[in-house]
């Protein structure tokens, strides 16, 4: 009885379990392929991205405070530096907060592709300069016609 024949079949069965090693490895995570863009665990990493250059001052009045993932939502904090809560009609601004956010997240193709279209709203929550609420105001899928 001749060895390599043995020997090459140890081989490729070795070399069979390898492979199905790494089939079973590597194909979930093809067949799943990204995660869900609704989840926490998404979600939480978008932020944390974000988070890694704030606070940021978006104009003169507005800064970007850290942004938090949670189940199919995206939040972002912004703080308006030069107002108290008292100064300011909540609901006046909400209204017009909600008009120009929805506008401008329907638009943007970041927003618009990335989250509304995946089902993801978009929460926007505003906070006087001492951080006090003035108004949150969410953007939805069916804000943008989705």
């Amino acid at each position: 009885m001749n060895k390599f024949p043995v020997t090459k079949a140890v081989l490729w069965i070795g070399a069979g379990v390898f492979l199905g090693y790494l089939v079973w490895w590597v194909a979930p995570k093809y067949f799943r392929g990204q995660e869900d863009p609704r989840s926490a665990e998404h979600l939480s990493k978008v932020a944390a991205e974000l988070n890694r250059s704030v606070p940021v001052m978006i104009d003169k009045e507005t800064e970007l405070l850290p942004v938090v993932g949670a189940p199919g939502m995206l939040i972002y904090n912004y703080r308006l530096v030069s107002y108290s809560a008292a100064q300011l009609d909540h609901e006046k601004f909400a209204m017009g907060a909600k008009q120009r956010v929805v506008q401008g997240a329907c638009n943007a193709p970041e927003t618009r592709d990335d989250f509304l279209k995946q089902g993801v709203t978009l929460r926007y929550s505003y906070y006087d300069k001492d951080k006090q609420p003035i108004a949150t105001v969410d953007v939805t899928p069916a804000d943008c016609g989705f």
